[in-house]
């Protein structure tokens, strides 16, 4: 082998060397950046998870004004849009209690034997609207020439619906703007924001300056560690009425009810009531197609019975409240 031969080979065995150690340092400092690597997927991907857990929790809690002295810096937010939500969006403790009750779907002639002849006023009220649902249920009480009370959210696209409630007669009232939780009863001054933001959005949409309200899961509910007795003075002080309900329709409990159901269920708990003041709770959201299937079929038993009165909530209507 020639000199020039020796060198070439040298500097090939060379190169070879220089190849291996960059190989080797490479893998090297893969092997010390892939924990690290892993490490940060797995914190990205928990973080993603976090929030769809709290995504579903907020579906799953809940479903379910005039300012605080500090109107001045309160500025008006986007209104929501309707979710696409999962049965049951807002679901109290309270409104389960209520439902569960009296979900043992009556026989007809059971119903028939316990309508009595006393004096009622029973005040049919729809939460959590306005939805796709809102005119079919304004349609048929139309229809019946029944006037009702529609306890709104805010919600875009839905202006139309706003106005048709009022315009039709029906009573408004305030079921918060956001109706998630941990918003609404955060503290008295989110509280007081959100009473705000769906006062001024019925106010500027239909020029009723509203003054009924019905708390998210009621006045009773046990979702969140906000004393309730604070947002009733709050209220209270800004001469606010808020309802709860005494007969429940039974459609805020999970999973899908019969038009069937439904009718027994609220026509069963108002044969029931003792009282001569009866607040119906039923839904105005996109989950409640059996609800307004079953609204007929309320309407034709309460008409057709003596001494029951429909009637819209007003500032003079008696208040059933959970607590007072």
């Amino acid at each position: 082998m020639t000199e020039e031969e020796k060198e070439a080979a040298e500097r090939d065995h060379t190169k070879r060397i220089r190849r291996i150690r960059q190989a080797i340092v490479l893998l090297l400092v893969f092997l010390c950046i892939l924990p690290t690597m892993i490490s940060v997927w797995a914190l990205h991907r928990i973080g993603q998870m976090n929030g769809e857990l709290e995504n579903i929790e907020r579906m799953l809690l809940q479903l379910p004004a005039a300012g605080n002295g500090g109107e001045g810096r309160m500025t008006e937010q986007p209104r929501s849009e309707e979710p696409a939500l999962p049965e049951k969006s807002a679901v109290s403790t309270e409104e389960q209690d209520w439902s569960r009750a009296y979900l043992d779907d009556p026989s007809e002639e059971a119903i028939e034997e316990e309508i009595h002849t006393e004096v009622k006023h029973v005040y049919l009220t729809f939460d959590d609207g306005p939805s796709v649902y809102t005119d079919d249920i304004l349609d048929i009480l139309d229809r019946y020439g029944v006037k009702a009370t529609f306890f709104v959210n805010g919600r875009s696209g839905y202006d139309t619906q706003y106005r048709r409630i009022v315009e039709d007669g029906h009573s408004i009232g305030m079921h918060s703007y956001s109706h998630v939780y941990e918003r609404v009863y955060k503290d008295l001054d989110s509280f007081a924001e959100d009473l705000y933001q769906i006062q001024k959005l019925i106010y500027d949409l239909t020029g009723v300056d509203c003054h009924l309200y019905r708390f998210p899961g009621g006045s009773s509910n046990q979702v969140h560690d906000m004393d309730m007795k604070r947002c009733i003075q709050y209220l209270n002080a800004k001469d606010i009425h808020y309802f709860d309900w005494n007969v429940s329709s039974g459609d805020a409990l999970p999973g899908t009810h019969s038009a069937e159901e439904i009718t027994s269920t609220v026509l069963s708990q108002v044969s029931r009531s003792g009282d001569d003041t009866v607040v119906v709770l039923m839904h105005d959201s996109p989950t409640k197609k059996t609800t307004v299937e079953a609204l007929p079929a309320i309407l034709d038993a309460l008409l057709s019975t003596d001494g029951v009165d429909i009637l819209p909530i007003t500032d003079d209507t008696k208040c059933i409240q959970h607590i007072k």
